[in-house]
């Protein structure tokens, strides 16, 4: 199954970015938030063998984001966790980093990633991880790992309009930390900012989104909305 790469060559590093981090920060304890993600994880992969299943854990880091790695642990940071009001919320943020390890996106850094650990500094790479993971992956892969937990999502049970509520609350903390940027994307002048838009824009265009590692929220949203309407039309 996708994912068995992973758990074999990748494991190794997935153990020590997990040590690393625990030394480095606090993990959630409480048992309402750790019930949450048992709940939801578990309902997320209730067909996989228990060899395959990943783990989420909750450290207490102030950027708001998930990541995960080559192993074993999904790691769902407390601030972005204490925003998700709902079950299909959480869901719809575990299955997108479940999504990474089945399209074989962890791939890109199991050649590498076990031979640094034993580097001077080696240390600091586990501080940032989560924003070399992004910008690894690219715009691409994370919407198809977008899509690919929406269909997680649906598989579980979960609604997949309440999953998507998920972008109103990423949407409003752009708003709150006063960041329409993530949110639409860059501000070019211009009205052809799609396919006609000039070479320039769309080199702009590009760099931004390679810049932030995702596309912005807005188009995001967009993304899966297409992606359920020819889910819908195929039947």
């Amino acid at each position: 199954m996708a994912g068995d790469f992973q758990f074999e060559k990748g494991a190794s590093f997935g153990e020590w970015l997990h040590n690393q981090l625990h030394e480095a920060v606090a993990f959630e304890t409480e048992a309402w938030a750790l019930d949450r993600v048992k709940r939801v994880e578990g309902r997320l992969q209730a067909g996989r063998p228990d060899i395959h299943r990943l783990v989420v854990e909750i450290p207490w880091m102030e950027v708001v984001t998930a990541f995960t790695s080559p192993g074993r642990y999904i790691y769902f940071t407390r601030s972005l966790y204490q925003l998700c009001g709902t079950d299909a919320e959480v869901a719809m943020v575990i299955a997108h980093e479940i999504a990474h390890h089945d399209l074989g996106h962890v791939k890109l850094f199991a050649s590498w990633a076990p031979k640094i650990i034993h580097f001077p500094g080696a240390r600091l790479l586990a501080y940032a991880f989560l924003t070399l993971e992004r910008h690894l992956y690219g715009p691409k892969n994370e919407c198809d790992a977008d899509c690919h937990a929406l269909d997680l999502c649906i598989e579980a049970g979960y609604n997949p309009q309440e999953c998507l509520e998920l972008f109103d609350i990423l949407e409003q903390y752009a708003w709150d930390m006063e960041n329409s940027d993530i949110i639409y994307g860059p501000d070019l002048p211009g009205d052809e900012l799609g396919e006609h838009a000039s070479w320039k824009k769309k080199v702009e265009i590009w760099a931004w989104e390679h810049e932030h590692g995702y596309l912005p929220i807005s188009d995001r949203r967009q993304v899966l909305l297409k992606h359920l309407q020819e889910k819908a039309s195929k039947g």
